[in-house]
């Protein structure tokens, strides 16, 4: 006896049903791969963020997963996010030549933040210390939120891989005036 029988009344509606069949089948897989494909973007994010102090809300933790992931998926790069009592130390990383690592010491006010090579020559070697020795420093002083202060360092961080640095070397193309078209018939037409 098979493990499941399709009944019909002719040949064509036996096939369109085991058509069906198969389609209901192909549908529950491909929902399934989708949603394990989900679950490891959320887990390999998860990874990505340390904070031995708990202090980020679960929306801030979603605003960094969310960074994770399009650094990920747009750009191949792993970003690495620490939030530490002491001062903040870069760890060990199994692939430095696309991980960017953002640190953070809120009790101490001190940061962190470390761009591989490449990223760095493409973002200008001047972004990376200015995050770490302007911006969240000033967002971890009194009366500040240095959530804020991490949430604007990845727009920063987003924004500018999205328009990387241009070499200054390059030449400037110079600006032509318009010629006009050629006629179709491959006389050119004067209008009076």
């Amino acid at each position: 006896m098979a493990l499941f029988s399709i009944r019909a009344h002719s040949a064509l509606e036996h096939a369109a049903r085991a058509v069906g069949v198969l389609l209901v089948f192909a549908l529950a897989s491909w929902g399934f791969w989708i949603n394990s494909q989900r679950q490891a973007d959320r887990l390999n994010a998860r990874f990505g963020i340390s904070d031995t102090e708990h202090r980020l809300s679960e929306s801030d933790r979603a605003q960094i997963q969310d960074a994770i992931t399009t650094l990920r998926t747009k750009y191949g790069l792993e970003l690495r996010v620490s939030i530490t009592l002491l001062e903040p130390v870069l760890p060990p990383m199994d692939e430095p030549t696309k991980t960017l690592f953002i640190g953070l010491s809120p009790a101490t006010g001190k940061a962190l933040v470390v761009f591989p090579p490449l990223v760095e020559k493409a973002l200008g070697p001047d972004l990376a210390p200015q995050l770490m020795n302007e911006l969240l420093p000033f967002h971890m002083g009194p009366g500040k939120h240095w959530q804020k202060g991490l949430q604007l360092a990845l727009e920063q961080i987003q924004s500018s891989l999205a328009q990387p640095s241009t070499p200054a070397a390059a030449p400037a193309t110079p600006v032509t005036a318009a010629q006009p078209a050629p006629a179709a018939n491959g006389k050119d037409t004067v209008h009076k």
